[in-house]
């Protein structure tokens, strides 16, 4: 990387760092470019140059957190548990990240569950490309399982990452929006049901039809 490279990714991180400090200390509807500016010593133009809106800052700030998600529940897809249930759930924790120091409390997070609701624009890219990602992987798993015989051999896959993705979102939706709920209450919730679910998929049930 050359001189100029460098110091273009220093800026770029000097403008994330303190978009994050506003974003915690003053909400993300309370924080305006100028503040993010003056936070990071730059002119409110180079912010511009960098972000096209805060939508785009907000989609910078979790793309590592959204690419680490990704990056370990690829590593469960490759080495499951025997068990397709707590494999499931294996792959569901991976989401524990969205707890990170990048989510300003649950502001930032709720912009991001539900595409088209409370965001809009780069945000809105960004989030539906992680409901992409986290379906094809869903689907992966199951797929394994099926393969190796631990889930019926007609269990319709499309409809069955449907019902995960689903049940998914709405723990996270009960999570973000009950402000005495915590992750890990919530996770215990989310895991004891898909595990119910699982029960009914297994290779022996024969209540399947195709």
């Amino acid at each position: 990387m050359g001189r100029r490279e460098a110091q273009k990714q220093k800026r770029r991180a000097a403008m994330l760092a303190a978009s994050r400090r506003l974003f915690e200390r003053q909400g993300y509807a309370g924080t305006t470019f100028d503040e993010i500016a003056a936070a990071a010593g730059v002119g409110v133009a180079t912010v511009y140059k960098y972000f096209a809106s805060k939508q785009g800052i907000v989609a910078a700030l979790l793309e590592p957190d959204l690419q680490r998600i990704l990056d370990r529940a690829q590593r469960v897809i490759e080495r499951p548990p025997a068990d397709p249930g707590k494999s499931m759930v294996k792959l569901l924790a991976t989401f524990a990240d969205l707890g990170g120091h990048n989510w300003a409390g649950r502001e930032l997070l709720r912009l991001t569950v539900f595409p088209g609701l409370i965001n809009e624009g780069e945000l809105t890219d960004f989030v539906r490309r992680a409901e992409a990602e986290t379906r094809r992987q869903i689907a992966a798993l199951l797929r394994h399982h099926q393969s190796v015989g631990r889930l019926h051999a007609r269990l319709p896959v499309a409809d069955a990452t449907a019902i995960i993705f689903a049940l998914l979102n709405q723990h996270f939706g009960e999570f973000l929006f009950d402000g005495k709920a915590s992750f890990s209450r919530m996770f215990v919730k989310l895991s004891r049901r898909v595990q119910w679910v699982f029960a009914d998929w297994g290779a022996a049930h024969k209540g399947i039809s195709s």
